[in-house]
Formats: structure tokens, sequence, C-alpha cells
């Protein structure tokens, strides 16, 4: 893991700073109660924080799975469409989401774990 630690973190970065802009510039002012407090109180308070806790754990995860598929747009990709059709598509059948805001975050969500593959792979030593 030692030889993965530069793509790793960098990828998490990547992670980290296109969602942090993406969410905040274009997600939220998309959905009908941006202003509104969450229903429950976050474990981590801190929004830094817990982004930063969050791309720990995705980027520990996604790099396991690119280890056993070997290619990491691929698994960027498995890893989006799951979590759009887990959360956006669940959410808009239920009716907890409107169309937009589900629309605007499946771009986000391809967009961002896009830029994570891309990064990984620039930084991954060639084998």
């Amino acid at each position: 893991m030692g030889d993965r630690i530069k793509p790793i973190i960098g990828a998490g970065f990547a992670g980290a700073v296109t969602s942090y802009f993406a969410v905040t510039v274009l997600f939220n002012p998309a959905m009908a109660n941006a202003g509104s407090s969450p229903a429950f109180e976050p474990l981590v308070p801190n929004m830094v924080a817990s982004m930063a806790l969050y791309w720990i754990v995705a980027i520990v995860f996604f790099d396991w799975a690119v280890q056993k598929s070997g290619q990491a747009m691929h698994t960027a990709w498995v890893i989006a469409i799951s979590q759009i059709l887990l959360v956006d598509v669940n959410y808009w059948m239920i009716g907890r989401r409107e169309l937009e805001p589900a629309l605007y975050s499946v771009v986000i969500i391809f967009v961002i774990w896009t830029s994570v593959a891309f990064v990984y792979d620039k930084l991954s030593d060639p084998a």
C-alpha cells in the first residue's frame, strides 16, 4: 500500500475538493429546503472534518476495489452508478427528492468519481 499513498491522497483530495464545490455551489441551491437544518444532528458537527472522514473511508474502499478490478475509471463509475441508484433514483421514486436536484446530483456524482479516478490513475506508478 505504501506505493499507492500518493494516488490515494491525491484522489481523496480531488474528491473532497470537487464534491465540496459542486455540492455547495450547484446541489444545495437546487434543493427546495437547502436553508433548513438537517433532520438529525450530524455525527461529526464540523463540515470539513466530516468530509475528510468520509473521503478517507471512500478512498480506502476505492483503492481496495481498484486493486481487485485493475481499472480505476471502471471502479469509479461502478461506485457512482451504485450511489446514484441507491440514493438519487430511490429518493426520487419515493418522493424524498425532486427531479431537478436528483439530476444535478447524478451529474455531480459522475464528475466527482471521474475526477477521483483520473487523479488516481495519473498519480499511480505504471505497472
